[in-house]
């Protein structure tokens, strides 16, 4: 999953922000055991003409032998180490990351051709009575169509950065029906979303992907959902970096930026393959169902390595990183049933706790995109632990036409996690063909 993808807000002396993409694991040698950051990282290294990059130096100016370094940090690395340090400095630097939710309204599709299904059943076993709603013979080919809207705000930590986004997704998808007890399709996915980092610059992605889906209903009550799909993303960063220093004198502190705040530019790939599966029982109490929900998710994500560019001698090299996440959820579903008419609407409920098992604390790897020696030095620091625990509360409305045609509507709210707030809201529309 990418939503390991992140920007840190600064601590007190090397505030800033940390480009977090994915994590590979690493030991940081030469620098303090404790948790490091990206803006320690570029202090560590920037500070004091660089002199822990370790360039060849000569001359009397203790110039750097050409070849290797580009131009920006050829430039700002040159001459000799100062004998004393400015009193108190920092880095800054911004990165982008992706939100979780790739649109999650074929949940709700699911749901619904369950309740559809099922009243279907009972009207062809229950004479039609007047007034009541004429829901046709049961089709088995299906298509539907889904669109999702999501805003998500991360909060600053110590690691990341706070970022604001939002996102719009779509799913098309046909599905066949295989007797009474199943249900499988294939389904197509196009997804985009854009935002704004709190400290500076901005990201966005694009891409889509292709889902397998199907439904399995071995008792009357009783479902289970499955999914297995493969999503593809291009992700471009513009993130604000620079180095802030402080200098106490005595008629006063003095606090200048060197280097001076630029963007610093990235275009990458990233790709991932999640599986699901999803059961749940139904308890009826006349026209209200009360029941369990259980669901297990795995996701592999990979990030290709990319290079930044700009003018600026803080652009960076990441290498690829992966993530592995293990989830569940688990909760409680309540319907209820209404005939208005010639449609029936069935309101919806459901509350879910979700647990992350595998998903840690990781190094991500890069070195300076300058720096052009064949054994460049490696900056290693860390992403935002992920959260363990957190709740989804969800409410939705299904409608459901004559002649195979039916809808959903539906707005979720994510609460109880440490730095992230999300807000989704869903709605679709499938025909029985």
């Amino acid at each position: 999953m990418l939503d390991g993808l992140g920007v840190r807000a600064g601590a007190r002396r090397a505030a800033g922000v940390c480009a977090v993409l994915l994590a590979g694991a690493g030991i940081l040698i030469g620098m303090p055991a404790r948790a490091q950051t990206l803006d320690e990282q570029y202090e560590y290294y920037l500070g004091g003409h660089c002199q822990n990059l370790n360039f060849a130096r000569s001359g009397p100016r203790y110039q750097i032998l050409p070849g290797q370094a580009g131009p920006n940090l050829l430039a700002f690395c040159n001459g000799p180490p100062p004998t004393a340090g400015p009193s108190e400095s920092g880095s800054f630097g911004g990165g982008a990351g992706a939100a979780e939710g790739r649109g999650e309204g074929a949940e709700e599709d699911a749901a619904l051709k369950r309740r559809r299904d099922k009243l279907r059943q009972q009207q062809a076993e229950t004479p039609t009575a007047d007034g009541d709603v004429d829901l046709g013979r049961l089709g088995r080919v299906s298509t539907f169509l889904s669109l999702d809207y999501l805003h998500e705000r991360q909060k600053s930590t110590e690691f990341e950065a706070g970022r604001r986004s939002d996102g719009v997704n779509g799913t098309l998808g046909a599905d066949y029906r295989f007797g009474g007890r199943g249900v499988a399709g294939l389904a197509l996915k196009y997804y985009t979303q854009w935002g704004d980092i709190d400290t500076g610059g901005n990201f966005d992605m694009h891409g889509g992907g292709v889902w397998a889906y199907g439904s399995w209903w071995p008792r009357e009550r009783l479902f289970v959902d499955f999914t297995v799909g493969f999503d593809f993303k291009g992700v471009h960063t513009e993130r604000s970096v620079y180095r802030e220093t402080t200098i106490e004198l005595p008629a006063g502190d003095t606090t200048f930026f060197n280097p001076k705040p630029a963007l610093a530019f990235s275009d990458t790939n990233s790709r991932e393959q999640s599986a699901e599966l999803r059961a749940g029982y139904d308890l009826s109490l006349g026209s209200v169902s009360v029941g369990p929900r259980m669901a297990l998710t795995l996701r592999h994500s990979d990030l290709d390595p990319y290079l930044e560019t700009g003018t600026t001698p803080m652009t960076l090299a990441f290498d690829e990183q992966t993530a592995i996440s293990l989830r569940t959820q688990t909760g409680l579903q309540g319907t209820r049933a209404f005939t208005l008419g010639h449609v029936v609407l069935v309101p919806q409920l459901n509350a879910d706790w979700v647990h992350e098992f595998r998903d840690d604390q990781r190094f991500i790897t890069a070195h300076f995109a300058e720096d052009l020696r064949a054994n460049p030095a490696i900056l290693r620091f860390l992403n935002e632990p992920p959260d363990r625990d957190w709740f989804l509360a969800r409410a939705s409305t299904a409608a459901i036409f004559p002649h195979g045609v039916s809808g959903f509507a539906t707005v979720e709210s994510m609460f109880g996690h440490s730095y992230i707030d999300r807000y989704r809201a869903s709605i679709g529309v499938r025909v029985q063909l």
